[in-house]
């Protein structure tokens, strides 16, 4: 891959992230934001050179960012308008490089650039497909022996041309002859790419890469779990950081990776795999499974949580988070719940402003946005969104969406509910 420049697409808004406010490759995660696990997994894997196709948010980010064996160029992405128009932005840059398409956000292991190594020296252009056995909403690949002939964008069930999913590990040996046909492909669906790949296809041998590891991405901020626990299973190490403090009467089992001046007090329980972040506290009597506790924040005394994702500066006291999302700086006081489990057992929905979102987990509970404060003994029920500074008074159960900035007393809820 050393000859290999790998052009990442991270020009999107994620318009689709709400509550969460944070551009989505900023979201950190074992202390780092998620473009760096990006950048250090490609460098891990061989690749010298980066070209990124950036927003303003990860811009300012990346400027400040360096890494001894990377060469990092990047380009503002004016207008998010899709694959298409990032990639365009960057035809200047690219000129005659061999390049691999991808986007920031999709986490695959090293068997995808194995493979990959083995189909690029015989072909002029390689795509990448994963099998599916059950029906994804995404592009399938129209194979004939090794070669695709043209992406087949979301066919609904029972029409899939293979069980091959397309996934954006694309690489082109001459990158200005897609290029080209990409400059006069226009689309109103946001699929200028897709359609020009396939238009390549028709004038150029493509071969398809097959992929058989695990993949995982983050489109909706439901996801975000399910980023997680891919991270938890796959990338975490074994780790005590030797300016942590660490009770000899504190459990723990598993792999947990506990980072720099953390405090774990006694009786306090981590059962891996769990990431503790930078001067994180896991206070007495506190319970942490399956989670990611990032840096700066306190779980108070008598404190469970269970597969979540609680960002950086929370204050937990005396809570249940189970199966949730807190972004940062979210205070859940005293006796405050979120509820994870439907009584009829099906699969939660993610109730926002807007309309729902499936996760396809029969366990989820809330997503909080960043610095929303919830009083004491409030109970919040599956699916539900709170958004940025919202304000939820003492004693509320909360059933519907909070948009960010508002404040809900109990009394309203009730009224609701009449």
């Amino acid at each position: 891959m050393q000859e290999i420049t790998a052009v990442i697409l991270a020009g999107g808004i994620g318009k689709r992230f709400a509550p969460l406010t944070i551009n989505k490759t900023l979201l950190p995660m074992f202390g780092k934001p998620l473009l760096q696990h990006c950048f250090e997994f490609l460098q891990s894997v061989g690749f010298k050179k980066i070209i990124i196709a950036s927003n303003q948010a990860n811009l300012d980010w990346i400027s400040q960012y360096s890494h001894p064996d990377l060469q990092i160029q990047t380009h503002l992405q004016e207008e998010p308008l899709g694959m298409g128009d990032a990639l365009l932005t960057l035809k200047d840059v690219i000129k005659d490089q061999q390049i691999l398409v991808m986007n920031a956000l999709d986490l695959v292991d090293r068997s995808l650039f194995e493979n990959l190594a083995k189909v690029i020296p015989s072909s002029e252009a390689v795509v990448t497909g994963i099998k599916m056995d059950k029906y994804f909403p995404g592009g399938y690949l129209q194979v004939e022996g090794d070669r695709v002939i043209s992406v087949v964008e979301k066919p609904g069930e029972g029409n899939e041309p293979s069980k091959l999913v397309n996934l954006v590990f694309h690489y082109f040996r001459n990158p200005e002859k897609f290029l080209s046909i990409l400059e006069n492909t226009h689309s109103d669906q946001d699929d200028q790419y897709e359609k020009a790949l396939t238009t390549f296809m028709q004038q150029q041998i493509v071969k398809y890469s097959e992929y058989e590891g695990y993949w995982q991405t983050i489109k909706h901020s439901h996801m975000v779990l399910n980023y997680m626990d891919a991270l938890l299973s796959h990338r975490l190490e074994q780790y005590i950081s030797p300016s942590a403090k660490v009770s000899p009467l504190a459990v723990i089992e598993g792999k947990v990776f506990i980072d720099d001046d953390a405090v774990v007090q006694e009786q306090a329980v981590i059962k891996g795999p769990a990431y503790i972040g930078k001067r994180a506290v896991v206070g007495t009597h506190s319970l942490v499974r399956s989670s990611c506790i990032e840096e700066g924040t306190g779980t108070g005394f008598g404190s469970e949580v269970a597969r979540s994702y609680i960002g950086p500066g929370c204050m937990l006291h005396h809570n249940f988070i189970g199966d949730s999302i807190l972004e940062s700086k979210v205070n859940p006081s005293y006796g405050t719940c979120t509820a994870n489990w439907r009584f009829d057992n099906k699969a939660v929905e993610v109730k926002l402003p807007d309309g729902k979102q499936p996760t396809n987990r029969e366990k989820f509970g809330a997503i909080i946005g960043d610095q929303a404060f919830l009083g004491i003994n409030c109970s919040i029920m599956p699916g539900v969104t709170i958004g940025q500074k919202a304000f939820i008074y003492p004693g509320t159960i909360v059933h519907s969406p909070v948009p960010a900035h508002s404040t809900v007393k109990m009394i309203q809820q009730q009224e609701e509910r009449k």
